[in-house]
């Protein structure tokens, strides 16, 4: 007895089903209608409000659900969308669903654009809407390692790609796609990066040090010189092993040697001039001063003391 109930339960469904499903799509299509209308009253005041419904409903009917959030979005523009689209309409409807008049200005009016998206799909979709005007040529010549860069790209490091693109610096470089799987991970620091150290880049040992591990890059734990990539530790003692190791010393020796046999002519000089003139007496004098301020500056004792905001320093002779 159960079973022949729920068997009557069932067929009642099966039979139904469609009538409450036209029912929930009229329903639909009226409120769609009506807020056509409200928004695009411009557009739509050809059409009364049971008219553009019928019409709704229909695009609904062959294209599905989103047909109804595609209307919303566009407008009554939407049917002769769909109408170019040609065999292509069921994508153009969910393209206008999803991105609304930006994906009809960014996808479905350019070829190029069409074409991206119906080889990569949504997400190029999104990609050329967010990066408006500058995301297709990155698509159509870096393919999908370009789409996973941009999602996570910023604006102006979309358009430093595009100009690295358009330059030719992206192809001097080398390895692109693993450049752009960088990008792809670690978003605009990444393509900051890059930006600022495109020209020392090319190629080498550098390159590849990034690309396999660019988190002390992008962190500051690593620098970047010329041609060479060193931890920041390490920078002093390099530079000092650098200075050392630069050092001419025997010409270095020598100047102080030189230096200190100009002292000893100086001080000796004037009392050779005045011993040759026969002032024996003012001869005397000198060398005794001397003498008197050698040993006075051997003997003074200075005394230094520290203390408050500053340092005090005095001499007792």
């Amino acid at each position: 007895m159960n079973g022949k109930y729920s068997l009557s339960a069932l067929l009642c469904f099966v039979f139904l089903w469609p009538s409450l499903a036209r029912a929930d799509a009229k329903t639909l299509a009226k409120d769609a209608a009506d807020y056509v209308l409200k928004r695009f009253s411009r557009q739509a005041v050809r059409e009364g409000a049971e008219t553009l419904a019928r019409r709704i409903e229909a695009l609904a009917v062959r294209h599905g659900e989103e047909a109804f959030q595609a209307v919303r979005r566009v407008g009554p523009r939407t049917f002769r969308v769909v109408e170019e689209a040609g065999v292509h309409a069921n994508q153009a409807v969910q393209v206008m669903a999803r991105h609304g008049e930006h994906g009809v200005t960014w996808v479905l009016s350019r070829p190029q654009g069409m074409a991206l998206f119906l080889k990569h799909g949504d997400r190029a979709a999104a990609t050329l809407v967010k990066h408006a005007g500058v995301a297709e040529p990155i698509i159509e010549h870096l393919g999908a390692p370009a789409i996973r860069a941009l999602e996570t790209a910023g604006p102006q490091a979309g358009r430093r790609l595009g100009m690295m693109l358009k330059d030719g610096e992206l192809a001097r470089i080398g390895r692109t796609p693993e450049l752009l799987e960088v990008v792809a991970r670690h978003g605009d620091r990444a393509m900051d990066f890059l930006w600022r150290h495109k020209g020392i880049l090319v190629g080498g040992t550098m390159l590849a040090a990034f690309v396999a591990n660019p988190e002390p890059f992008l962190e500051g734990t690593r620098i970047v010189a010329t041609n060479v990539v060193r931890p920041v530790a390490e920078v002093p003692g390099k530079v000092a092993q650098a200075v050392a190791g630069n050092t001419n010393w025997t010409l270095l020796l020598l100047v102080v040697i030189l230096i200190a046999a100009g002292c000893v002519a100086v001080r000796y000089g004037r009392r050779w001039r005045l011993a040759s003139q026969g002032d024996a007496p003012a001869a005397n004098k000198y060398a005794g001063s001397e003498a008197g301020q050698a040993s006075s500056n051997r003997t003074a004792p200075v005394a230094v003391t520290f203390g408050g905001p500053g340092c005090q320093a005095s001499q007792r002779r």
